[in-house]
């Protein structure tokens, strides 16, 4: 079995829950020929019937993180994930493009990841800082959270840009429980905003209100590509 389909195989195996973004984690070092092969699978009618965003994003600066791209469907309901798991393996177009795009690949991991709580729609974003943690209690975590990141969006003017706690509900990580996300328009108001955050005073006490329920393990950032 193929590396591209045995990544589907594996990750398709595991439960299917609503929301319901999937994470395909790859290495590659021709990302031009990565996106011209998804391209081309994405202008398939298979492609155009998913019901759900296919997005390509590049992970900058990424820590530990050993892939170097990501291929990302969200779904807006269980049944829209369902079928487009078994629609791939009934599609002989989708298995064809599938091998295509093997020649220019890496697969290093797949993972279901599903939002705790999140402000805004995250498809306009086109940067996105990414923090992966290991958080003992939950519930308390999402509280201060919630509370911390929502006076930082009305402080530092991202209030229309996305923002929330995630965490994989199928294919976690042994090194991470939860996940943050911000996002923003470009790559200088990404940095911009996350230095001013380090530096603020509502940083420094957030920080010690979750100190001893959540350890960062990664930071990097996540850039949009292409949209197809």
């Amino acid at each position: 079995m193929k590396k591209i389909i045995l990544l589907f195989a594996i990750f398709f195996s595991s439960f299917s829950f609503s929301q319901y973004c999937a994470f395909f984690d790859f290495k590659t070092d021709e990302p031009e020929m990565v996106v011209s092969a998804l391209k081309g699978m994405m202008e398939t009618e298979w492609a155009k019937n998913i019901n759900g965003t296919k997005s390509l994003f590049a992970y900058q600066f990424n820590g530990n993180t050993e892939a170097t791209h990501v291929v990302q469907f969200c779904f807006p309901d269980e049944a829209s994930f369902a079928n487009w798991s078994l629609s791939w393996f009934a599609s002989p177009v989708a298995q064809v493009f599938g091998e295509k795009l093997n020649k220019y690949i890496t697969p290093v991991k797949t993972a279901l990841n599903t939002p705790a709580w999140f402000k805004n729609d995250w498809t306009p974003d086109q940067v996105f800082m990414i923090w992966e943690m290991e958080v003992s209690d939950p519930s308390k975590y999402a509280k201060e959270f919630a509370s911390f990141s929502q006076e930082m969006a009305v402080t530092q003017g991202y209030e229309e840009n996305s923002y929330g706690l995630g965490y994989p509900i199928s294919g976690k990580n042994g090194g991470f429980s939860h996940f943050v996300w911000v996002g923003a328009p470009d790559l200088e108001s990404a940095l911009k905003r996350t230095k001013d955050m380090y530096n603020s005073t509502e940083f420094a006490e957030y920080s010690k209100k979750v100190s001893g329920v959540r350890k960062v393990v990664n930071s990097y950032m996540m850039v949009r590509l292409a949209d197809f």
